[in-house]
């Protein structure tokens, strides 16, 4: 009887990591038509796994130590194994110079970082495009804020970001959603702050307040650190990840970290290790 071996799936791209620069490129490119393969160094995590809507004292891993961002288990099943700020995984190759305290903060987790910062998303200002000509330091980007803007514009009515039109050129105007009322204190650090002259502004951030490609808006329990079960908030797992896996052009490869990239003699890219 003739044994019949399956081939391997062939991918068009592989995309190493599923932060916002990841998640971006794997939801464009399988809108495209072209398939992908993720490869993510942590876990695959999604809204059902956050850990909002609960005091400290809930958390089963609290108490477990320095190895606390590699706990796994308790009465409940839970799991705390992406690294989060300087955490560190086994095996992670990060190296610093000898003598250096410098961190790099990074999350092992499917999203990366996108599930923890805080949301502020702010557009590059005109001169910060060239800063050579500005202030004759660095290089001048080869495009410009006029370039970029209606890029600026596509990704904010995507992904939601809430903010009002103040016309600071440091921190251009964008596709705003209407953010969240000001809380007490807001209102009298802004009526300080203007009696010094000093703008107070509602920041501009990435979590919708307006229903958006089935993401509901923000319910404001501010606790957007920790993820957000109703993806309300942006991060590129379930904004962007989840959405482009819904094609069957994308596949996640979690916990594979890409150790280095092969080229052959031309320079170019044949595989990941």
């Amino acid at each position: 009887m003739a044994q019949v071996t399956s081939s391997a799936t062939v991918h068009d791209v592989v995309v190493i990591g599923s932060g916002a620069g990841g998640g971006t490129a794997t939801k464009v490119l399988a809108d495209l038509g072209v398939s992908v393969l993720l490869m993510e160094a942590g876990p695959m995590i999604g809204p059902a796994d956050f850990k909002e809507h609960m005091w400290p004292y809930d958390v089963p891993h609290r108490g477990a130590g320095a190895k606390g961002q590699a706990y796994t288990g308790g009465p409940t099943g839970f799991t705390y194994s992406a690294t989060y700020g300087g955490a560190q995984l086994e095996g992670e190759p990060y190296t610093v110079a000898p003598g250096s305290d410098f961190s790099w903060f990074r999350s092992r987790v499917l999203g990366g970082r996108t599930n923890h910062y805080g949301r502020v998303t702010l557009r590059m200002a005109d001169y910060d495009f060239k800063p050579k000509t500005t202030d004759g330091l660095g290089f001048d980007w080869p495009i410009s804020y006029e370039d970029m803007a209606p890029y600026y514009d596509k990704v904010e009515r995507f992904i939601g970001v809430t903010g009002a039109p103040e016309r600071i050129r440091s921190a251009p105007d964008g596709i705003f959603n209407t953010p969240a009322p000001l809380r007490a204190h807001d209102t009298l650090i802004q009526k300080s702050c203007a009696k010094l002259g000093i703008r107070a502004i509602n920041a501009r951030q990435s979590v919708t307040t307006e229903a958006r490609n089935g993401r509901p808006p923000c319910h404001y329990c501010g606790q957007c650190g920790r993820g957000c079960r109703t993806a309300s908030n942006y991060a590129s797992s379930y904004v962007q990840i989840f959405p482009a896996m819904a094609t069957g052009r994308v596949k996640v490869l979690a916990n594979s970290m890409a150790r280095e990239l092969i080229t052959d003699s031309s320079g170019k890219v044949t595989a990941v290790s």
